[in-house]
């Protein structure tokens, strides 16, 4: 991803990011589909679901988006090798580093302050979230800031993700709520199905069923709204 963003030194028009974004968020849905029949299934819940993916995928077009300072330029160059470690699933390296690669936490204690530090730590909850570690995950999550109208929402969302698995429902509720209530087209319909999902876990049908409807009549033209009526029916 860092490096089609960079390719040739050029930058994306911002129609071209919306374009890669609502790709990936297809193929990323598509991919965990399957997934959701836990409920079905009575199988454990979704881990690290949609949500952390899509922080990723907006995460990096914002930070290459914001590289303009020396200072990240460089931590840029440093960073790429974790990412790429991230890419191949190797939380471990990624999250750590070794001989060859910083990792995440080096980069957010060093560049401190910078948009790669801000980054890093996104990166590092996601790590965490990753290697089953969800405290750890929250801490990094939570240090991420961002007045961008499409990350907020995403990291209260990837945040409600950590919550869910610490069975702290009430909390992710509360984070998923936050996300949702951002009115993203691209993240909205993917936090009101995780609620939807999580109401039906704890057997509140009537909630679970709101949460369904609204992504089929305000977000029909999302990829969660195209399987949605089976959700429905199983709060009927």
């Amino acid at each position: 991803m860092a490096g089609e963003l960079k390719e040739n030194g050029n930058s994306l028009s911002e129609q071209e990011e919306q374009s890669i974004v609502e790709n990936k968020l297809e193929d990323i849905d598509n991919a965990l589909t399957k997934g959701e029949e836990f409920i079905e299934n009575n199988s454990k819940s979704l881990l690290l679901g949609i949500g952390v993916i899509v922080l990723l995928i907006l995460g990096v077009i914002y930070y290459f988006k914001g590289v303009k300072e020396p200072k990240n330029v460089e931590a840029a160059e440093i960073m790429f090798p974790a990412e790429q470690a991230f890419q191949r699933d190797s939380f471990q390296i990624a999250l750590n580093g070794n001989s060859q690669v910083v990792g995440f936490l080096a980069i957010s204690d060093q560049y401190s302050g910078t948009d790669a530090g801000n980054v890093a730590n996104a990166y590092a909850g996601i790590c965490y979230k990753q290697l089953g570690d969800n405290e750890k995950a929250l801490t990094y999550l939570k240090k991420y800031s961002s007045s961008e109208s499409t990350l907020e929402p995403a990291i209260e969302g990837a945040i409600g993700d950590c919550y869910w698995d610490l069975q702290k429902e009430d909390e992710a509720i509360k984070a998923y709520n936050k996300a949702i209530n951002s009115n993203n087209k691209l993240v909205s319909p993917i936090y009101l199905r995780r609620l939807g999902l999580l109401y039906l876990k704890k057997g509140d049908k009537t909630n679970a069923k709101a949460q369904f409807e609204t992504i089929k009549d305000k977000y029909s033209e999302s990829v969660q709204a195209q399987d949605v009526d089976k959700f429905i029916a199983m709060c009927e």
